[in-house]
């Protein structure tokens, strides 16, 4: 499903205590605010007062080596229009990570499209680039064109991009990844991407992926003057409460993401419009060697699959809305990195011009479909297994032609609470075995006697 050959050419810690925030607003398909994704706490949920700066980064500078700046330490960079910057070296710990925000207002990092990039850094562990939003800004730092907008790579590691408006890049929105190469430093075995945090920034109009994690390659590694080497391992990596909107490819995609991987609370709209390849135009890529969650996105639009799932094997998806795929709604696909399970529950998966789910996890021992709403449209059936081999539990899925059988409050205004008639109440089998304790408002379930189906509960 992706053209590895062009793929390749193409291409901690948190300040305040975040929790799960009840969805207030009826709108879930959200505006291009953080605030659509369900918070109640913007502009300012990344910020706290910031003591006094350690280091201000000149408008006229485009490199800062942060060598000599200690851990603990705060880079300021004054508000106004600048232009790219690169910082390499700079070294937090766990305890004391490096602040690196906006003073004074906002700050735009302006580059070319043709330039590699509007914001890296080289070789930087422990440190949080946080847009330190004020009234009528929500993001402090905006950053606009460069072929990547912001790169995190050259053995990058430990950190947090949080309240970041990345637009009109020429590939991808934000990576984070350090690709091998004949250096071993780079391979798999000898460094790790860890501890990644991104949220509540504003992806949109990117020329690639919007948000790209992790190397593609995971399983067949890539091809260099020395061999085929593999990409490096990413642990705890966290992608949640973004907005993406408009990308060339995925919106989301992650790979090389081996444990504690989530992807949750992000909106997807518009996504895979001028794609490099065909089926690069999904929602959002659960890539090889990927495990983890996938749960409470919603993804709108996507000309592909809503949710492509090429992962490690032991894949939770759960509690998201897909609504009006190209292709299916949800992609599952083992060939890559086999592993224990697929498990798909409480999903609401609308109109997907194919099917529903479509299962090509031959090597998966078990797939689990239960609890989702399928309202399909034409011949597409709720679940498409690719033959006999594909192993399948499916109970307690509600499936039908009508969107308007659901008897949401609201589906023409994304308003997906449910009317006390609706027949997806207390129909649904007890999912608390798999984890699935809240639904995508996060309220409790079940909240009635039973299990309801599709991502609300009643």
């Amino acid at each position: 499903m992706k053209n590895y050959l062009l793929r390749n050419i193409a291409g901690i810690l948190v300040i305040s205590s975040f929790v799960m925030c009840t969805k207030s607003i009826n709108n879930i398909e959200g505006q291009a605010s953080a605030a659509a994704v369900g918070d109640t706490d913007v502009p300012n949920r990344a910020t706290k007062a910031i003591s006094a700066c350690t280091y201000t980064v000149q408008p006229s500078q485009w490199f800062v080596d942060g060598t000599n700046i200690p851990a603990g330490s705060v880079i300021c960079i004054p508000a106004g229009t600048r232009g790219a910057l690169l910082l390499k070296n700079f070294k937090g710990t766990a305890a004391n990570p490096i602040i690196i925000t906006n003073k004074g207002g906002k700050v735009t990092f302006s580059a070319s499209i043709t330039a590699s990039y509007g914001f890296k850094t080289q070789n930087c562990q422990y440190f949080k680039i946080l847009g330190n939003g004020t009234a009528g800004i929500t993001y402090g730092f905006n950053v606009n064109g460069g072929n990547i907008g912001m790169t995190m790579d050259d053995l990058s590691s430990d950190f947090e991009i949080a309240n970041v408006e990345v637009r009109n890049s020429g590939f991808a929105g934000i990576m984070a990844k350090t690709d091998p190469t004949c250096d071993v430093a780079t391979q798999r075995g000898h460094f790790t991407m860890r501890n990644v945090s991104l949220h509540h920034n504003y992806i949109h109009k990117t020329g690639g992926e919007g948000l790209y994690v992790g190397n593609s390659f995971y399983a067949e590694g890539v091809s260099a003057a020395c061999g085929t080497i593999l990409p490096h391992d990413v642990l705890n990596v966290k992608i949640y409460k973004n907005l993406v909107d408009s990308t060339g490819c995925e919106g989301i995609q992650v790979g090389s993401a081996i444990s504690g991987c989530e992807v949750y609370n992000n909106i997807v709209k518009s996504p895979g419009l001028k794609p490099f390849a065909s089926g690069q135009n999904n929602g959002i890529q659960i890539g090889e060697g990927t495990g983890g969650k996938c749960y409470n996105n919603f993804i709108k639009n996507a000309p592909g699959n809503g949710i492509i799932v090429l992962g490690l094997g032991d894949n939770l998806v759960y509690n998201n809305y897909i609504i009006n795929s190209g292709e299916y709604g949800i992609f599952a696909d083992s060939r890559y990195t086999p592993g224990p399970y697929f498990r798909f529950i409480n999903n609401t998966i609308i109109y997907s011009t194919r099917d529903g789910i479509r299962l090509n996890s031959v090597t998966i021992p078990m797939n689990t479909v239960i609890n989702n709403v399928f309202i399909t449209k034409g011949t597409a059936i709720a679940i498409n297994q690719m033959n006999s081999s594909v192993k399948l539990t499916a109970s307690n899925n509600y499936v039908s032609k009508d969107v308007n059988t659901c008897k949401f409050v609201n589906y023409s205004a994304n308003d997906f609470h449910l009317q006390s008639s609706s027949p997806l109440i207390n129909k649904g089998a007890n999912a608390s075995a798999y984890g699935v304790a809240l639904d995508y408002f996060g309220k409790a379930r079940p909240s009635g006697s039973a299990y309801d189906i599709g991502a609300t509960e009643y």
